[in-house]
């Protein structure tokens, strides 16, 4: 009688958790080469995908084009912005799976427009 109920506790544990078990958050199919930062960053946090802060204790400190997305923008998601060239500026996003959405956009002198996106995995923090 046991064996059986406990054969039956994992065989549901297993059919519940497993789909989420190593389940990953997709990329929106939406997405797209040129399309304004606002509307991939309204899409994205639609889809679930949590924004990445930087240190906000130092945005006062920011200065060029991270300064502009960051403080008049209000994207605090933006970790770094190129200081010539096209100007590309990098956001971070995350999921609950351990995955990371980098964003990458151009044009940010005036609407930032989405230029690449890519996901990785979240790098494991050191231990001291």
């Amino acid at each position: 009688m046991r064996k059986a109920l406990f054969s039956g506790i994992v065989i549901t544990l297993n059919v519940v958790l497993l789909p989420w078990i190593g389940a990953a958050q997709e990329i929106p199919e939406a997405l797209r080469q040129d399309m304004p930062y606002s509307e991939a960053r309204e899409l994205l946090l639609h889809e679930g995908w949590l924004t990445r802060y930087r240190d906000l204790s130092q945005k006062d400190k920011l200065t060029g084009l991270l300064s502009r997305m960051v403080n008049e923008l209000g994207y605090p998601e933006f970790q770094d912005c190129s200081g010539t060239g096209a100007g590309f500026c990098r956001a971070l996003f995350g999921d609950g799976y351990g995955q990371r959405l980098i964003l990458v956009t151009v044009n940010n002198e005036e609407e930032p427009t989405l230029f690449r996106w890519w996901v990785e995995e979240e790098p494991e923090e050191e231990q001291n």
